[in-house]
């Protein structure tokens, strides 16, 4: 791991790209088959502000250090969870759960509360590199307790008591591509753009 992307200055714009690979085949009577290959990643393609110069070398320089798609890093998206619960840190796994899982018991939320996490929402394990996404809003009960279901399945088993990062949680990424650059304009100002692809171990 060769460090965390800044987090300042913010992005510009971002396109965000959930990929799940997938083989089909139709046959001549027009009945289809479809089959999952490959495992759920994310992409997303970044776009800087209007950087000067300092900041730009800071950017290009650390984009530099990975060395082409060498390297991996990490990288949190300026985007915030909408669950009403995002602000706790006290959020554990209930019992262990098996690769392929998808609905994960939780425990530790504000007690009786309506859409601790929200559809869309960016969830992570302690235990895990990879990112998962909220199917469906969940409400927790009396003793802070709640079920959610997740996208994809888990990639590795979950333990008890994992803490789960409940906002912007860090993605691990590398560059697709070999190459990087910067442009200026007649002002001095620079503009970085690049991609990044989501790394599962």
């Amino acid at each position: 791991m060769s460090g965390a992307f800044p987090t300042s200055p913010k992005f510009r714009t971002l396109n965000f790209v959930n990929n799940r690979p997938t083989l089909s085949n139709e046959a001549l009577s027009g009945r289809r088959a479809v089959r999952q290959i490959g495992s759920q990643y994310f992409t997303f393609s970044v776009s800087m502000p209007p950087l000067t110069q300092d900041n730009a070398m800071d950017v290009f320089a650390f984009l530099q250090k990975q060395k082409g798609g060498f390297e991996t890093f990490t990288i949190q998206l300026p985007i915030e969870n909408r669950g009403a619960d995002k602000a706790n840190t006290s959020v554990q796994t209930v019992g262990a759960h098996s690769a392929a899982d998808s609905t994960i018991s939780l425990d530790g939320f504000t007690a009786s509360t309506t859409g601790v996490l929200k559809a869309g929402d960016l969830i992570k394990f302690s235990g895990h590199s990879k990112v998962y996404m909220v199917e469906t809003a969940i409400n927790s009960d009396s003793g802070g307790a709640a079920t959610v279901t997740i996208e994809p399945n888990l990639v590795a088993t979950l333990a008890d008591n994992e803490t789960v990062t409940m906002n912007q949680p860090s993605f691990s990424v590398y560059l697709p591509s070999e190459e990087i650059m910067y442009s200026t304009d007649p002002s001095g100002m620079y503009a970085i753009s690049f991609d990044v692809r989501e790394v599962i171990s």
